[in-house]
């Protein structure tokens, strides 16, 4: 079904440029939980993290890009004392997140937004106040002309590593052999950061991690995802 009005001018992100899908159809019913819960754990642009009653002394993670939500729920349960903050811009893929956070018994542990990331961390976020980030397959955008629109770029791992607490994370993904590169040598290289397996390379793939969508999706394509651990010093 196409959104309503009432839910556009809600909560719809229409005003900041992004590249990639942004808005789409959901199903009334999801339309229905995001009206009940974004209220609640939505994180729009005119409040901050500091404004998202997250319970004094709670870890608070990061997670730029969940797609569906399979990896943030799945993180939800492994980390009940964790408060994860969903950031995606794709509006069906909250819709989705939402439903499988609130079926999962996990939402109140979330706060979502559908802000870009950067303006998330920008303007929402503030120094040393997150614990870790995960960027689980981002686009690759794989054309030349494009590599300026990842999410990884030098002046975005100075941000990030800015509203990390000193011992926090970053973890990510790809399935993309050139882009897992690209993203290694610019986090391998940025102020701040230790690579945990080593300058150069990547960390084994963890045993109780779920293989998400986009995980499959490679695999199915015969393509082997490669996994990032930063830890800020």
């Amino acid at each position: 079904m196409r959104l309503s009005k009432e839910f556009r001018e809600q909560f719809a992100q229409q005003e900041m440029r992004t590249h990639g899908r942004k808005n789409g159809f959901v199903t009334d019913g999801q339309e229905k939980r995001l009206l009940h819960w974004l209220p609640k754990i939505g994180l729009p642009k005119d409040k901050t993290l500091n404004d998202a009653n997250i319970p004094e002394k709670s870890s608070i993670v990061m997670e730029i890009g969940f797609g569906n939500g399979d990896f943030l729920v799945d993180t939800a349960k492994k980390h009940p004392d964790w408060i994860l903050v969903g950031v995606e811009i794709y509006l069906p893929g909250v819709a989705k997140a939402v439903g499988r956070l609130e079926d999962a018994g996990v939402i109140e542990q979330a706060r979502i937004t559908q802000l870009p990331a950067q303006y998330v961390l920008e303007h929402q976020v503030q120094v040393e106040q997150l614990d870790g980030i995960i960027v689980n397959h981002p686009d690759p955008w794989p054309k030349a002309k494009h590599h300026k629109r990842r999410i990884i770029q030098k002046d975005m791992a100075n941000l990030m590593v800015s509203r990390l607490q000193v011992g926090g994370f970053i973890q990510l993904a790809s399935d993309i052999a050139e882009l897992a590169e690209w993203m290694r040598d610019i986090l391998d290289n940025t102020q701040g950061l230790r690579n945990v397996a080593g300058k150069g390379a990547y960390i084994e793939r963890a045993d109780d991690r779920i293989f998400t969508k986009f995980e499959q999706r490679g695999i199915h394509a015969g393509r082997t995802s490669q996994f990032l651990h930063y830890v800020k010093e």
